[in-house]
């Protein structure tokens, strides 16, 4: 297939091209080139602005959009590109707020107060597709992990943990919520690129874990016990993820229609502990 990734140059990215080319897809890399332009020599890189000018002669087989955050990017795409197929990197905190879980695909997208212009940017990306009469699929990943993270979660936990400084969590620690890691992710977006499938997928591990649990979990890891504080001001929509890296909010979503189509997901211990052996033991 003749593929054209959006982005791609960080974190799931480069698992994506890496999985891409091990299945013998051409390749078209598209992005600015802040993060990296240096690119395997079987792959096409151009830089561009996005939001400036994203025509590029040809047709392509499936775009793989992995950094979309408004309507308005996802109009401009679908206007200046011609393809077949197109997979858009959404998010579960598309969804309209809740007190009913878990959240399958068919629950309603729209405002969740606490992830704030992220939650309607990915939201209006969503609308805009399904209204465009284009071929798409959308992913919604819950909080994504694994090396190289640009959000500064494992990192956070694993450092205050080994050099005994506190971990200040939000509110009673005591919200549920689901991980999956940005390999798992990966395989997802290729599966569903190679198939040509359509609609939304929750992309979600099979653990729900709370705060509290993540944290006591990461310092066994370590080897280490945590030293745990509590901020009830920084609960619910007073979430300051400079913080702690994850809010108190419960989210628990259905992973049942991705494991329909056999993807296997990284079980949360064995994933955190491949992790840290690998490569946050060496970076904190």
């Amino acid at each position: 297939m003749k593929i054209l990734i959006i982005g791609g140059s960080r974190f799931v990215g480069p698992y994506v091209i890496d999985l891409l080319l091990k299945h013998n897809h051409f390749l078209t890399v598209v992005n600015r080139g802040q993060i990296s332009s240096a690119y395997n020599k079987k792959i096409k890189f151009i830089q561009k602005d996005r939001d400036k000018n994203l025509s590029i002669p040809g047709k392509f087989d499936a775009v793989i959009d992995t950094c979309a955050y408004t309507g308005q990017q996802i109009k401009k795409a679908i206007k200046e590109l011609k393809f077949s197929y197109f997979l858009n990197f959404g998010t579960v905190a598309a969804y309209k707020k809740s007190e009913i879980f878990p959240l399958t695909e068919d629950f309603p997208i729209g405002k969740w107060p606490i992830w704030n212009s992220y939650n309607q940017g990915k939201v209006d990306c969503e609308r805009i597709l399904k209204t465009s009469k284009v071929k798409h699929s959308t992913i919604r990943p819950t909080y994504i992990l694994g090396p190289n993270n640009y959000c500064d979660r494992e990192n956070f936990i694993y450092s205050r943990i080994k050099h005994r400084q506190p971990l200040i969590i939000p509110g009673n620690g005591q919200a549920l919520t689901q991980f999956i890691f940005a390999k798992d992710v990966a395989k997802i977006i290729v599966h569903l690129v190679e198939k040509k499938l359509t609609g939304a997928y929750n992309c979600a591990g099979d653990e729900l874990i709370s705060l509290k649990g993540l944290v006591g979990l990461m310092g066994k890891i370590v080897n280490k016990k945590p030293i745990i504080k509590y901020n009830p001001k920084t609960d619910g929509v007073a979430f300051k993820e400079s913080e702690f890296p994850f809010a108190n909010e419960n989210f628990i979503c259905s992973n049942q229609k991705i494991k329909n189509l056999g993807i296997k997901l990284t079980p949360l211990l064995t994933g955190l502990k491949k992790d840290y052996k690998n490569y946050y033991q060496k970076h904190i």
